[in-house]
């Protein structure tokens, strides 16, 4: 039996089916996204069914026993994770005092799946037009702010065009969660351009200049850890890229720290590692725990979270000096 069909075996009761989703919201087709190569819709749509998957798993289980997500194949089980933590922060807000979802989960999948689960809090937050992490999260000061990176993923993938349009008429500041929202609007684009490097880059090239960096690390993130190209693909990317080089390692940094997290790199982990990095994925993975050093404590902000990247970037920049950036 599939990982999908085994955690669709339970029936969400009574109000529940309010907060069911249908498959039919992450097929590329029906949301106007890219559709080839048919390869790649293949493995990206899956891996949105998988979100869905844990997201509807979480759903049938009881308050503090969270889903078991192993039947799930494990390139998939972080798209679980992830889903299944907008539930449970869906769920928990419906109560009026604490958490027992998240923290089950947390409790449950942190060993493996940590940064998934504070990126599947951001899309709850989005959908209940939070902007503010509140209590959210707030065991791991610099991972949770990884949500406002499941935020503007949430956004920008459901958004229409015109929605979409909006992302290159933002004001010239903002705060910092600003960035990490961009970084998350840059994985949509893998997932929206069904990973093809020209169509990312137009995107990105109509952003606001600040964050264009930003978007780059989002979709060197995404193209890390859900991949779905062959390839030569990830060279034409580095080739895109040209003058946010640096980003585009620290999101590829951050995408091999999620696979070393869950004990399983693919094959095509190591190859975006190699092309975008200039190394293996150990070593990319190695860069976000150096960087990670005196920004991982009580109170961490997002200005935290942004040095923490910029540290990466500053690293990539520094051991690969003969890379053109």
């Amino acid at each position: 039996m599939a990982g999908s069909e085994v955690l669709a075996t339970a029936t969400a009761p009574g109000w529940r089916r309010l907060l069911r989703l249908p498959p039919s919201m992450v097929d590329f087709e029906r949301r106007g996204f890219r559709t080839g190569p048919a390869r790649t819709r293949t493995v990206l749509e899956a891996a949105a069914r998988t979100f869905l998957d844990g997201y509807h798993a979480e759903l049938a289980t009881r308050p503090g026993e969270p889903p078991d997500l192993s039947a799930v194949p494990a390139g998939r089980r972080g798209f679980a994770a992830e889903g299944a933590a907008m539930a449970a922060v869906l769920l928990d807000s419906l109560r009026p005092a604490g958490a027992p979802r998240s923290a089950a989960l947390h409790t449950a999948h942190d060993d493996r799946y940590a940064y998934l689960i504070h990126v599947g809090a951001g899309w709850a937050l989005a959908k209940l037009r939070r902007g503010r992490l509140g209590r959210t999260g707030a065991g791991a000061p610099l991972l949770r702010w990884l949500a406002y990176d499941g935020m503007g993923f949430c956004t920008a993938f459901f958004a229409s065009p015109r929605a979409l349009n909006r992302w290159s008429d933002h004001p010239g500041t903002c705060p910092a969660t600003c960035d990490i929202r961009y970084q998350g609007f840059g994985r949509a684009l893998w997932f929206r351009a069904c990973g093809d490097p020209s169509a990312v880059a137009a995107s990105v090239a109509a952003l606001p200049v600040r964050h264009r960096g930003d978007a780059w690390s989002g979709v060197a993130l995404a193209a890390t850890y859900a991949g779905g190209v062959d390839d030569p693909v990830y060279a034409e990317l580095y080739d895109r890229a040209a003058g946010h080089r640096d980003a585009l390692a620290q999101g590829c940094a951050f995408g091999a720290e999620a696979w070393r997290l869950c004990a399983y790199t693919p094959p095509h982990a190591a190859v975006a590692a190699e092309v975008l990095t200039g190394g293996s994925p150990e070593r990319a993975a190695g860069w976000t725990w150096d960087a990670r050093r005196g920004l991982d404590r009580p109170g961490a902000g997002a200005e935290d979270y942004r040095a923490w990247r910029q540290r990466v970037q500053a690293t990539a920049a520094a051991v690969q000096p003969g890379r053109p950036s």
